[in-house]
Order: C-alpha cells, then structure tokens, then sequence
C-alpha cells in the first residue's frame, strides 16, 4: 500500500496521441473500494479514466476486471478528442482498461490483490495466451457453468529481438487476451512474471547452450515455473481448478503415485505431452486439459463459431522468448562470455576448419557449417572444453544408449523398464530397455533401434502406449561415433 492507502496503480498511454492514463486502487476485502486517476494529453483520456473509474469504484474485483473497453469507449465519445492530440475514444478506452489491469497487475506483484478464504471447485482458472488454443479452453470451461477467470502471465520479452516479432510475451498478446475474455462476459488478470521467468527459464536455456547443450525450454518452463505458478495463483484467486490449452490428457491410473497419468492428446500431431514430462505429479489433480479430446481443425471450428478473434491467428512455431527464431543473436545479447573460436574436426581429429564459437552449432545441424567436403557433413558433437566441434557423415549420428538424469517420474521407478522413449518433440518413440531413478542419480536408457541427432539437454521422455510414464533429461549419449 502506498502512503496514500492504494493498493496497486497502473499506467497506460501512447507518446503518438499524447494520451496518457494512471490509475490508482485499493481493495476492501473483494471490492475496489477506492479508485484514484489521472488523465492527461486529450479529452478523451480524461472521459475513459472518469468512465471507468465509476463503473469498479465498489465492484468485486471480479466486476472490475470484466469492464471492457467497449462499455468505457461508449461513455468517452461524447467528449471528442481535444488536447494537444487527438486520441480516439476507443483508444482511449483501451488506455483506461489497460491502466486498471495493470493497476490489479501491481497489487498482485507486491502482495497486496484480494486473497480467497479458499479454493472452490465451481470456480475455475484458466491460462490464457491470447492463441486460439485457450481461448477455447476458456470457452469450453465458460460452458461447464464454473465462475472462470482467465489469467496471461507477463513474461520476460527480449529487448533485442527484431521490430515486428510478437510472441506470447508480447504487451500485444496480454491484451488480445483480455479481450477474448471479455468477449465472453469473463474477467481477466495479468500476473508479472518477468523476472521470475527470466531467472528461471531464459537464463537456464544461455546456460545450457554454453556448456554445449541443447536444452528445450518449454519442458522447463512448464516444470518449475508455469505449472506451479498457475497452482498457487489459482489457491490465492479460490480457483479450484486450472486450465490449459494443451493437447494432452489427464487420466485415472492404480499404477500412478499420485493416481493419475498424463497421456497423450487425441491429435497425435499436435500431441503435447512430451513437454509436460516435468510437472510435479501432484498437480495434476488440480489441472486440466479440455482440448486432450480435440483435433486442432476442431478446436479452430469451435472458435470460429463462437466468434472469437483468435480463430485466425496463426500458430508460432519459435521459441516464445526468441519469436525471430534467431538464437544464435539471442545468446549474442545475454551471454557475458562466449566460448571462443575453435576447430572444425573429423571424428579422427583432423582439423576441416574454423569456427566462431560452438554456441552456433547443434548436434544433427547440416547446413551452416562453414566448410566444404566432397560429401555432406553433420555436426556429431560439440567440445567445450576443447573449443571443437565434431563433424561427420550421418551414420555417425546415431546412438543406441543415452544416460538420462533428473528423471522425473508419474510411476514407482522401477516401473520404468520395457517401454518406447522420444528424445524429441516431434520425434518418433523407439523401444528402450531401461531402470530409471527418481531425482538426480542417472540412469541408462538401451534404444533397442538406433536414433539419429540425439543432443544432451533435450528431454527423453518415456511412455507405455498412449501413457507418460516419466521423463528425464539427456546427460549423455553413445552407440554413434
């Protein structure tokens, strides 16, 4: 609370119009029982603040987060524009909801929002990204009749990225969120996740891909920080339940340690699992998955039927902190010190050529090797301490044995025996023989095929059929070169 009693305060505006809102609230147990604002650079900015502010002043902060800008844009547009820009009333309106949410945004952060005496099954949270994806999630939970409050997470976005690239980071994508929830009548809260993501997620990917790794983000991000976080939001909001948009199953199981399986989605191409490997089991009776049932052509229906914007948004296939899929400038920009420049070797040791450093290399990689040779070369391995980086034909990317550690797993352990295991997200899974254990101590995993551009720090995940046994993360490979 600051030293005037509120509770949170946001700023929105735009330096092209002039306009610029702040606004200020302070809660009474679930109600916004002071609102404060100030509007400055145009009429209209001035009409959305005081609109707005009449509308939440004693509302829930359910209410309050419903107000949409349509409702505020109404009672601005008989003030016209004026000032030293003009700043159209629907711009306006878009600034004064902004301001609010990101005044809630605020006293979530510094601990100050509503806290629920409890958590209620009618009462549902789902994760919304601005995607087509959860917005159907959210629909489908509208439908089953729970009190649904959709929630984007601000996440940590790269400064340095190009001009153009939007992501599930971006402001944009926070507010095309909102407004599908709005759309359907729903209320809507943005957490600030940027630091914590940032520290947890970005700065662990720069370190694996310096040590000569090639880690997956998402199945981190999901394990130790979004899941999790969704959980305790969801406990602090009175949500019973938390929904995602992925396409991924929730099922009942006697063998599981905490009585329930992940298992794969209906739509084997779009199939998600893989990145879930890593989810505490005991979540998972918290958490759904509406979409497991679906296809993705089912789901883009069911949104354009409903009517809703994001039917039409195109899927993002980079990573989301990285959405110019330019890793190598990535790591450019975030790491202190890159490995050096080094040789281009054979498998025998024969120098090739040169190269800059061996964060610009993969296992599997072809292309961009910067040498020429009578027939086509792959990377088979990358040496830091060495600064050298392994190149030969693609025989020698095969591997028929992987040690795998911080294996997370849904199953007793030595459950974990003859199964199939992907190494990649849209990789095929191939037979394996193996004795996994929980936790740090590695475990060799026996491919009973071959597998080729298998990388440490890519995830193996193991399954029984259709269901995720357990998971874990490559340390180590052999069988191939």
């Amino acid at each position: 609370m600051d030293e005037n009693g509120y509770d949170g305060k946001g700023i929105a505006g735009e330096a092209g119009c002039g306009a610029r809102i702040e606004l200020s609230v302070a809660f009474e147990d679930e109600r916004v029982a002071k609102v404060r604002y100030r509007a400055e650079g145009a009429s209209t900015a001035e009409a959305a603040a005081r609109s707005l502010a009449e509308k939440v002043r004693g509302a829930t902060w359910r209410e309050a987060a419903s107000v949409t800008e349509s409702e505020v844009a109404v009672a601005t547009g008989a003030a016209g524009p004026g000032g030293r820009h003009a700043c159209p009333p629907d711009k306006a309106a878009l600034f004064a909801v902004d301001a609010l949410h990101r005044a809630f945004e605020d006293a979530l952060r510094n601990d100050r929002f509503p806290r629920a005496a409890g958590r209620s099954d009618r009462s549902a949270l789902v994760a919304m990204s601005g995607g087509v994806d959860s917005s159907v999630a959210c629909l489908l939970s509208k439908r089953s009749a729970r009190l649904v409050t959709g929630v984007t997470m601000r996440l940590w976005s790269d400064p340095d990225q190009k001009a153009g690239a939007v992501s599930c980071c971006s402001p944009e994508s926070v507010i095309e969120a909102r407004r599908i929830c709005h759309s359907l009548g729903l209320p809507h809260v943005t957490i600030d996740c940027a630091s914590e993501f940032e520290e947890s997620v970005v700065g662990h990917f720069v370190e694996e891909y310096l040590r000569g790794r090639t880690p997956n983000p998402c199945t981190r991000c999901n394990a130790v920080f979004r899941f999790p976080l969704l959980d305790r939001l969801a406990a602090r909001l009175g949500a019973g339940r938390v929904v995602t948009g992925h396409y991924a199953r929730i099922v009942e199981s006697d063998e599981a340690t905490e009585g329930l399986l992940i298992a794969r989605g209906r739509d084997r191409g779009k199939d998600q699992s893989y990145v879930l490997w890593g989810i505490d089991p005991g979540l998972l009776a918290g958490f759904e998955f509406p979409l497991g049932g679906l296809l993705k052509r089912e789901t883009r229906q069911m949104a354009a039927a409903a009517g809703l914007s994001s039917c039409r948004r195109p899927e993002s296939q980079e990573i989301c902190f990285i959405p110019d899929d330019d890793y190598r400038r990535f790591l450019r920009s975030r790491a202190d010190v890159l490995p050096g420049p080094g040789d281009i070797v054979d498998a025998a040791g024969t120098v090739l050529g040169r190269h800059g450093s061996i964060v610009d290399f993969t296992i599997g990689q072809r292309k961009g090797l910067g040498i020429s040779a009578p027939a086509p070369l792959y990377v088979l391995d990358t040496d830091v301490e060495r600064d050298r980086v392994v190149v030969g034909p693609r025989e020698g990317l095969y591997v028929d044995r992987l040690e795998v550690m911080e294996a997370n797993t849904f199953v007793p352990p030595g459950a974990v025996r003859d199964c199939h295991v992907q190494v990649r997200y849209n990789a095929l899974p191939v037979a394996a023989n193996c004795s996994l254990h929980a936790g740090g101590e590695a475990a060799t995993v026996l491919l009973k095929e071959p597998v080729a551009g298998v990388a440490p720090g890519q995830s193996a995940v193991f399954y029984e059929g259709e269901l995720l046994l357990a998971g874990g993360v490559i340390a180590a490979t052999a069988g191939g070169h």
